[in-house]
């Protein structure tokens, strides 16, 4: 939802090269908030496999998809 509740969807384009469009929900912002102030009290923390400066995000990306990681592909700013 992170364009919003409306928008325009080319059903015409999703037909002609036959591509399946699916979506995925992932909690209210009451879940959120529950979920972090858990992690908080429990102290438990993502496991992080790498950090790659925003400048390299495309060595990132290729990591991810050539699944080499265990845990979090982080991106770091100056």
């Amino acid at each position: 939802m992170l364009a919003g509740w409306g928008g325009d969807v080319p059903t015409a384009t999703l037909m002609w090269k036959n591509i399946t469009l699916s979506g995925i929900t992932v909690g209210s912002i009451e879940d959120q908030e529950n979920m972090i102030a858990a992690l908080e009290a429990t102290g438990i923390r993502p496991v992080i496999d790498s950090t790659f400066p925003l400048a390299r995000i495309a060595d990132a990306f290729r990591r991810q998809a050539a699944q080499a990681h265990v845990g979090k592909i982080c991106l770091s700013v100056p």
